[in-house]
């Protein structure tokens, strides 16, 4: 059945360092819509391929930070919290 959805497939390569670092190529970056700063999660399953999603950070996660003992924790700069608002996700 054909589907009315324009998915596209692009492939992208990059080069693991000797420290395990990877820059992202630049397609990716703006397809996940990352910036400076910006956290992925990579999700690992035995039964289907590895896949990446940025980091938005959702009002439980905020609760959790603020439940935290910890003053080592990164906090949000305004520009992320206005750019989380924007996202309507904290």
């Amino acid at each position: 059945m054909p589907s009315n959805s324009t998915d596209t497939t692009a492939t992208v390569e990059a080069t693991v360092t000797s420290k395990g670092q990877v820059t992202l190529p630049r397609e990716l970056r703006l397809r996940l819509g990352l910036q400076k700063g910006s956290k992925i999660r990579f999700h690992l399953s035995d039964r289907s391929p590895v896949t990446v999603e940025p980091v938005l950070l959702e009002l439980d996660d905020l609760w959790r930070l603020a439940d935290q003992d910890n003053t080592s924790q990164p906090v949000l700069s305004f520009e992320e919290m206005n750019a989380a608002k924007s996202r309507r996700q904290w």
